[in-house]
Order: structure tokens, then sequence, then C-alpha cells
């Protein structure tokens, strides 16, 4: 989360536990449509450790990171998208990669910005949402 440049999680497969804890510390989240997202720490009697249970309400809002945390949900890339937990979502193609195809295509829309500005940018928004 802390390093200066955007980052992207592509999520193709399956993102459970430290999986998505790990998608959620970063910038911008794409899945499969297919894909399957949770935190399920609970089903083992443990809560999420990795910053689960502060950044999954700061992207969904608390009520709703309080039901699937609390229920160990698992979603589909089509139901992440709706809730506002990753922002793209794409439908999966025959070599498994569609998430990391479309996430590609995203950094290439962010490599003509100035890497100044992208750094300051990143470093403005993650200190605004902590104040």
């Amino acid at each position: 989360a802390n390093l200066p440049v955007p980052t992207i999680a592509a999520i193709d497969g399956t993102a459970l536990g430290g999986g998505l804890e790990l998608a959620l510390a970063c910038d911008i989240r794409v899945a499969a449509s297919s894909a399957k997202m949770g935190l399920v720490e609970t089903k083992l009697a443990i809560i999420p450790g990795a910053g689960g249970t502060q950044r999954l309400p700061r992207t969904i809002g608390v009520s709703l990171a309080k039901e699937l945390i609390f229920s160990a949900r698992i979603v589909d890339g089509e139901e992440a998208k709706s809730i506002g937990l990753i922002s793209h979502v794409v439908e999966q193609n025959e070599a498994g990669d569609a998430a990391y195809r479309r996430a590609l295509a995203l950094a290439k829309e962010f490599l003509p910005q100035g890497p100044v500005a992208m750094r300051v940018a990143k470093l403005a928004i993650n200190q605004g949402m902590e104040v």
C-alpha cells in the first residue's frame, strides 16, 4: 500500500484470506467474473490479520464489510464489482488471464503521466483518506 507507484491487483482465480488482503493493499483491483474472493478467516475461528479488517470497510463500507467477514462469504467477480470491492470485472478468456490483461491495459494508460505527479497524487489520496 505504501509503494510510491500505482499498484493494480489482477484476480484471475481465487483470492481468499491473505490473497484478498494483498489485493486490498493495491490501489486498483481487476477481477475475472469467475474469480472468487473473500475474507474467510472466521471459518477458522480467527480474524483477518493482514489489514483486511481495516481495508475492506474503507473499500466497501463498514456494514457490508462486517457482513462479509462475519459470514466468511465468498463472492465472484460480478458481485465484487457490484459492492465496490473491485474496479473492473472482465469475462475470463481461454488463457485464464483476462484480469491480468485488463490490468496491463490500465497500467499502459498510466504510463504517459508524469511520474512525480503520480507519486504525489497517490500520497495525497492516501494521506487524505486518513484525515
